[in-house]
């Protein structure tokens, strides 16, 4: 008499089989997840290593994230300006990034300049009391007389490239954070300014903020396009693509894996614990 399985029993067994794939693909997932987390965080801190190269052999002074004219191929920006100790396009980029271009204009879509990377300079601008000023790290150079730019352009802001020695606390103080649609070409496209006056060139410039109300952050760029740039305001312009969680690198060198409002609980009411502002003591 010939043996084989019953019904019942093959019914069995794809449950079984049904069952443990279900406890194990979230494994998977989990697994996978934490394997572009580490290779994040090694890539930022590599980054980092380039800039902190960079401050090497240029007196402790750090790149501009773009000089007066916006066009990083000719005015600089870090990213360019710190590609001889970083050398490796892929180092600043994320493996999750899909590298999309959501919300960039047209014209830098279909231009071969608009590379796209994922990671932001801290280029937090702020009021001094008296004209705008640069409280980040690597922001827009916009104090150069007009006779004295390409783009003849007139001067708006004070001090903006920023010595080394003197941050505050360079453990505490934001280099780098993850920000999907950074692109190493024009505009705000590898800083975040902590405002959102140039959000319509397709790139967020609000830092994170615990006390905002959780709605998506949105914007319509220069061409009319509206777009969102993080589904929840509290992230600014970071991006979290980890568990609620980005990858960011310090003036230090260090890198680490935070939630984006631990770098800046409540800008109104706990302005010391806001990890962008260099000037900090």
């Amino acid at each position: 008499m010939k043996k084989a399985f019953t019904l019942i029993e093959l019914l069995v067994v794809i449950a079984i089989i049904a069952i443990l794939a279900a406890i194990l693909f979230p494994v998977f997932a989990q697994a996978k997840l934490a394997a572009k987390k580490t290779s994040a965080l090694s890539n930022v801190k590599q980054t980092s290593t380039g800039v902190m190269l960079y401050l090497a052999d240029y007196d402790d002074m750090y790149p501009m994230g773009a000089g007066a004219c916006w066009w990083y191929p000719t005015d600089g920006g870090w990213a360019l300006d710190t590609r001889p100790y970083i050398k490796n396009l892929p180092l600043l980029r994320t493996p999750d990034d899909p590298l999309d271009k959501n919300g960039w204009l047209g014209w830098l879509r279909a231009d071969t300049n608009g590379v796209p990377i994922s990671f932001a300079a801290n280029g937090l601008i702020r009021w001094n009391g008296s004209q705008n000023e640069n409280f980040g790290l690597m922001t827009l150079v916009q104090n150069i007389p007009a006779s004295a730019n390409r783009c003849n352009s007139s001067p708006w802001m004070g001090n903006t490239i920023v010595n080394a020695t003197s941050v505050g606390l360079p453990a505490d103080t934001i280099m780098l954070a993850t920000r999907y649609n950074s692109q190493i070409t024009w505009g705000m496209g590898d800083m975040i300014t902590g405002v959102d006056w140039w959000d319509g060139s397709g790139h967020g410039g609000r830092l994170p903020d615990g006390s905002r109300n959780g709605n998506p952050y949105t914007a319509t760029n220069w061409d009319g396009q509206t777009f969102t740039i993080n589904r929840n305001n509290r992230n600014g312009a970071v991006t979290a693509g980890y568990s609620n969680k980005a990858v960011f690198a310090f003036a230090d060198g260090h890198a680490a894996v935070l939630d984006p409002v631990q770098t800046n609980p409540n800008e109104g009411a706990q302005p010391q614990l806001n990890k962008w502002n260099a000037k900090r003591q």
